[in-house]
């Protein structure tokens, strides 16, 4: 599916989950008079903020894409990272009048994604399947291959579990650290300030993130 059919099924869903909770607007008027006049993400957050829900479709259009792609990056699952960025803008919506106009709204919703994800995984509602089903002999179905085709693509496979296996062993702070510099490709200034972490912890982070997977794919070769 496209991110324009992701996006569209993101925005149904929001807005199902938005109708329920409306923020309570706490920015005066005026500020949402020049609605439609300035569409920055600002001018979308302050209509966010008082309660203009036409405006979380455009900042979904235009952020979804690449919040999933972290969430995508932290949880390693596409459904659990699909219904991670749902909530992550009913959130935003719900909690638009807090927002700070200093803060950089895609920073902002960064950090929400970031911190939607360590909850979820905290709450274990990531589930993945492990188990491998065994042939019709009883044997492993991973090791029945026949042919050097299918070896590697049993070797694909697990080489890719394992890769994930020492991702989902980073602790949440390294791993979410890890996901925006080489997934995001974000510099580490601009990671210091989305998880508001100082520069120097954002970098200790960084390297025994990197440390740990080493270890963990030392002589792994794809």
């Amino acid at each position: 599916m496209s991110w324009a059919g992701l996006a569209q099924i993101g925005v149904a869903s929001v807005r199902a989950s938005s109708a329920r909770v409306a923020p309570s607007p706490s920015r005066e008027v005026e500020s949402c008079s020049n609605a439609g006049v300035d569409e920055s993400d600002r001018a979308l957050m302050r209509r966010l903020a008082c309660g203009e829900r036409s405006a979380l479709e455009p900042l979904m259009a235009r952020h979804y894409a690449r919040l999933y792609r972290i969430a995508l990056g932290y949880l390693r699952q596409p459904d659990d990272a699909l219904d991670a960025v749902q909530e992550v803008f009913v959130r935003a919506f719900q909690h638009a009048p807090s927002w700070k106009e200093q803060a950089e709204p895609g920073a902002w919703l960064t950090r929400i994604t970031v911190n939607q994800a360590i909850d979820r995984y905290r709450r274990g509602r990531r589930r993945r399947d492990t188990e491998q089903p065994l042939a019709d002999d009883g044997r492993d179905a991973r090791f029945v291959a026949s042919s050097p085709a299918a070896d590697r693509r049993v070797f694909g496979r697990e080489l890719r579990e394992r890769v994930e296996r020492a991702l989902l062993g980073l602790p949440e702070r390294q791993r979410a650290v890890f996901v925006l510099r080489h997934y995001e490709e974000l510099p580490l200034e601009e990671i210091s300030r989305t998880l508001e972490m100082n520069l120097g912890t954002v970098k200790s982070n960084l390297h025994r993130a990197l440390l740990h997977l080493r270890r963990r794919l030392a002589g792994v070769r794809g």
